[in-house]
């Protein structure tokens, strides 16, 4: 399979529909880019659940992100950094391991010499790019997250969350740019193998509005308001179409075709 591109036009339509006719080669032109991605278009699993267990074609993802229904870490990051490369950025995929295991991917942007560390891809609120080697905090949505090198010359990206007394790694990297096809194996075990994510056996809606979080969790509404987390049970398909329509009304999606996979009635 040919490594994933998109066109310059392409490029231009998705930040049109984010109100933005173009991004500062800076690291503020980069995190307004990041908000602003995060705020419209949904890190979700819906069409995970609906479409046949195998890996996305470049299609899929493309038009998944063209038309704000957004998908997961295999469409968001790969589809943003063929955004930022026709806006002229210096930017690479770089490969994740979480407990030792390839399963997540990120990006890398290189700003006037100093590489940038910046991840669309990830239910976790990451609305903030950090420079490599800062070591510096960053607080989105009740949850801190930092970077620190390792000594192997990897780096951790680190959470904490109110209720944790210390710094916890997520997932660890390496700053090796990689091309897309480097993850085949890691989406198509995604896609098709129950237990090596959480995207096949629960449903995910996530977006950041004006920085804050409203999710969908299986059947947890999420919401955060001055970084203050509340959660609402969802009693019913009805309740969760309502949520949806209404917090997610960017796009349409096949809401009762994904939760009929997963068991809802």
């Amino acid at each position: 399979m040919s490594e994933f591109q998109i066109s310059d036009e392409q490029s231009q339509s998705f930040l049109s529909s984010l109100g933005i006719i173009d991004v500062e080669h800076s690291s503020s032109g980069l995190q307004v880019l990041i908000r602003s991605a995060l705020e419209n278009v949904p890190f979700t699993n819906i069409m995970m659940l609906v479409r046949p267990k195998r890996s996305p074609t470049h299609d899929e993802i493309i038009d998944d992100m063209l038309s704000l229904r957004g998908g997961p870490c295999g469409h968001y990051n790969p589809f943003m950094n063929e955004v930022l490369r026709h806006q002229g950025f210096d930017s690479n995929l770089v490969a994740g391991w979480i407990d030792g295991k390839l399963s997540h991917m990120a990006i890398i942007v290189n700003l006037n010499g100093e590489e940038w560390w910046a991840d669309f891809g990830n239910g976790h609120p990451y609305l903030s790019p950090i420079k490599l080697g800062s070591k510096k905090v960053k607080c989105h949505a009740g949850l801190s997250y930092r970077i620190m090198m390792n000594p192997d010359e990897s780096y951790s990206l680190e959470h904490r969350l109110p209720n944790m007394e210390v710094f916890q790694e997520n997932y660890r990297f390496t700053t090796n740019a990689v091309p897309f096809s480097f993850f085949d194996e890691m989406v198509e075990s995604h896609y098709t193998i129950s237990g090596f994510g959480p995207f096949l056996g629960g449903v995910r809606f996530i977006r950041f509005p004006e920085g804050e979080m409203f999710a969908v969790r299986d059947d947890v509404l999420m919401k955060t308001t001055a970084g203050m987390l509340a959660k609402e049970k969802i009693g019913s398909v009805e309740e969760m179409e309502r949520i949806i329509s209404t917090g997610f009304k960017q796009a349409t999606y096949p809401l009762r075709a994904g939760l009929g996979v997963l068991g809802w009635r």
